[in-house]
């Protein structure tokens, strides 16, 4: 068939795919798996818990011991709300020191969930600009939608000026009648930078009545890493503060589901009006075994153990990358590490596994490094603003010096040719001097 006479949706989507393959956007079919040959830096496998061989013998043996493996064969409303399903929960509650707890197939569903049900008629939401795509889809599913208000990522004065504004617009909140929700998250996954917590909160409980504010936290990056595995909000002492915080197991935790931890009545209310909860069918039996799993290793002394190992790699990584830029001399467009900003009043044993690697050529570099056998997604305009263009490197405890190393060496090769290139293009001489005898 012509394209003159392809039915118009077609033509619609063939446009649209077109227009972000011409953004250089990644636009897969998903038809060949990820490649696997080179080291993992990318995925949020922190702790390395998906490739631990002792985790997969350990799950091995509790499985075969379990009368049912399968599906619950519904939701959690409708047969499919089992005794594994509650045994997880009092877990959660108990490991967190929480309330109540309610299990999620998926850290989307469970930001979904909440901020498309819980918010109110009269309500207001105030979130950072960088928020995942699970809050704002939630909140623009919400009954707050005509009233959402974003502020500047990380800045503590623009999170003020913003939620000044919205106490004007709102004077119901301010007089105790309304609610403004507040969203934010420990760790953001595409700067690999903290929120200054403690400053947010202050700034809420200065300006918002007692009792007219609700604060949620996203640890879906920082779950597992402090507080004993607990999180960051515990770590910092401020779990009396806030009052909603997500944790998400596909991170450290090596699975997919999530946890949300929240008050009594929000739990009880969620289950009645959040539409992942209600539709979805619940997580299968093999599925809790192997989150009880991978529970027992991270939470356990030797799952705690790697986290130092992998503080160490993540400083290796900083500080390799950043000689070996500063020796080849490459221009900071084409190569470079995002500063990311760890709040002061943050303990020094806090850190970050997550680093935006800035370059202008992002698909060019993931080209180079796809065909070498990493596993790399790149992050261009307009994913990200102009000049912000990147990579993601992830380190994790189960990489090596030498892995780290190699990988540092490639891409600075890589700018090298690249650059080049370029000179080469333009006309000019051959890079000389420093680049060349990188």
């Amino acid at each position: 068939m012509s394209s003159s006479n392809a039915p118009p949706l077609d033509v619609a989507l063939n446009a649209a795919i077109s227009m972000r393959k011409k953004l250089a956007v990644p636009t897969p079919d998903l038809n060949a798996p990820a490649p696997s040959s080179a080291p993992d830096l990318f995925s949020n496998d922190y702790l390395s818990v998906t490739t631990n061989p002792k985790v997969r013998e350990r799950f091995l043996a509790r499985i075969v011991k379990e009368p049912r493996v399968f599906g619950t064969s519904g939701s959690r409303l409708l047969f499919g709300n089992k005794s594994p399903h509650v045994q997880f929960e009092q877990r959660m509650r108990a490991f967190f020191r929480w309330p109540a707890a309610l299990l999620f197939n998926s850290g989307y569903d469970a930001n979904l969930s909440f901020l498309h049900s819980v918010p109110q008629p009269g309500d207001a939401i105030v979130f950072d600009e960088l928020m995942h795509a699970s809050t704002r889809d939630g909140i623009n599913m919400s009954r707050c939608r005509h009233s959402q208000y974003g502020f500047a990522h990380n800045s503590v004065a623009s999170f003020r000026e913003v939620l000044q504004k919205t106490l004007v617009r709102h004077p119901n909140i301010a007089a105790g009648k309304s609610t403004v929700f507040i969203a934010v998250e420990t760790l953001y996954s595409m700067d690999g930078d903290f929120c200054p917590l403690r400053q947010i909160i202050e700034t809420v409980e200065e300006l918002v009545p007692k009792g007219s504010a609700h604060i949620m936290v996203d640890e879906a990056h920082t779950s597992g890493l402090f507080g004993d595995g607990r999180g960051l909000v515990p770590e910092l002492g401020l779990q009396d503060r806030v009052h909603s915080i997500l944790h998400t197991f596909s991170k450290t935790w090596g699975m997919s589901g999530a946890v949300f931890l929240t008050t009594p009545l929000v739990r009880h209310y969620m289950i009645g009006y959040a539409r992942p909860m209600i539709y979805s069918t619940s997580l299968p039996y093999s599925h809790l075994v192997a989150l009880n799993t991978t529970w027992d290793f991270v939470s356990g002394p030797e799952g705690q153990a790697l986290v130092p190992r992998l503080r160490a790699l993540a400083a290796h990584f900083e500080s390799a990358l950043h000689a070996a830029l500063a020796r080849a001399q490459v221009p900071s467009d084409l190569l470079a590490l995002r500063p990311r900003a760890v709040p002061a009043d943050f303990p020094a044993h806090v850190f970050s596994p997550v680093f935006p690697v800035l370059t202008r050529a992002s698909k060019a570099l993931a080209d180079v490094l796809d065909a070498g056998g990493y596993a790399l997604t790149p992050i261009p305009f307009p994913v990200v603003p102009r000049g912000e263009e990147r990579i993601r490197v992830v380190v994790h405890a189960g990489n090596t010096e030498a892995e780290i190393d190699e990988f540092v060496a490639r891409i600075c090769v890589w700018a090298r040719e690249f650059a080049a290139r370029e000179e080469q293009e333009k006309g000019e001489p051959r890079a000389t001097g420093v680049l060349a005898r990188l």
